[in-house]
């Protein structure tokens, strides 16, 4: 019994025992469950697309916004990466149809994802950020040789003068230099800190999830050339004749969904370094605006999808 306390302990054996939440538990089982299930047919596989997000949507809605630090999706984040990895390690590059120079692109971009993921999460601790907020906040008064400046703001919550673009997240409990959102799936504040890391991770992400899945489904289903070297998947109706397969054909499929989900995350914030803002203000201003409907719209969408306000 002791033995198995020490492992329930995800922080060492000599923190002593520790119980994991159930919502972090729940990706553990549900990610590779859900997996199997879509592998069966193709029918089970449009059905468990489908309504696998509107699950965690209501999921998340009703229940796991109400809990203070829920790690119900940097879990699902970590099981779905460790699955999608070792289907593509242990099922498709043993079919041989992959060069290891494209298997190094791939291997590549996951580390270099976990790697500014890692670093993103490491920079938006809240010692971080309120080191940052500190910072900023010294430098401005040295430059008006005052105690505050007039542009300061008064955060409420933490009851302390915060420089301009200072945003409080409620999750997070502290107050964030240039503030874009909460990442639910890297269960941490993106803002000025780590936004670069952020970006990193996006890039890294998009090119494994998107490379990852163009490898596997020109791997398992039968392609064609599309430009010089460049392959596409053509005829996968073959796929679910074995389980192996159709399990390397739906980690694509889900792999393919998220790249594009993520590259969209990218060209967003890639827009808004152009514009001068943060997803933040950006929310501010068009929930103040009648007339942006698209926007606002966009942002009740990229909410929806990752971020919490």
């Amino acid at each position: 019994m002791n033995v198995l306390n020490k492992m329930r302990n995800s922080c060492g054996w000599r923190s002593g025992a520790k119980q994991m939440s159930i919502d972090a538990m729940i990706p553990l089982f549900a990610v590779p469950a859900i997996t199997i299930i879509a592998a069966q047919t193709v029918y089970l596989t449009v059905i468990t697309f489908i309504t696998t997000p509107v699950i965690v949507y209501h999921l998340d809605h009703n229940f796991l916004r109400f809990l203070p630090r829920s790690k119900f999706f940097i879990m699902w984040t970590i099981t779905s990466v460790i699955i999608m990895l070792s289907v593509f390690e242990m099922c498709v590059v043993p079919l041989l149809e992959i060069l290891p120079e494209e298997n190094l692109i791939f291997v590549a971009g996951v580390v270099g994802g976990i790697a500014c993921g890692h670093k993103t999460r490491i920079n938006a601790d809240c010692l971080a950020q309120d080191g940052a907020v500190a910072a900023v906040a010294q430098e401005l008064e040295l430059e008006e040789g005052t105690s505050g400046t007039e542009d300061d703001d008064f955060c409420v919550t933490c009851r302390k003068k915060t420089p301009p673009r200072a945003y409080h997240c409620r999750i997070c409990q502290t107050c964030v230099l240039g503030r874009e959102y909460h990442c639910k799936w890297l269960d941490c504040c993106i803002g000025a800190n780590n936004l670069k890391w952020y970006l990193g991770c996006l890039i890294s992400s998009t090119v494994a999830f998107i490379y990852g899945s163009n490898l596997t489904m020109t791997s398992v289903c039968h392609p064609f050339i599309l430009i010089g070297t460049i392959l596409l998947p053509d005829d996968c109706s073959d796929v679910y004749h074995q389980l192996d397969l159709a399990l390397c054909f739906v980690s694509a499929v889900y792999s393919l969904i998220v790249g594009i989900i993520v590259f969209g995350y990218l060209v967003y914030h890639l827009w808004l370094l152009y514009l001068g803002t943060t997803a933040n203000e950006r929310r501010r201003l068009t929930s103040s605006d009648s007339h942006q409907t698209n926007c606002r719209l966009f942002t009740s969408i990229a909410q929806l999808v990752c971020c919490r306000c």
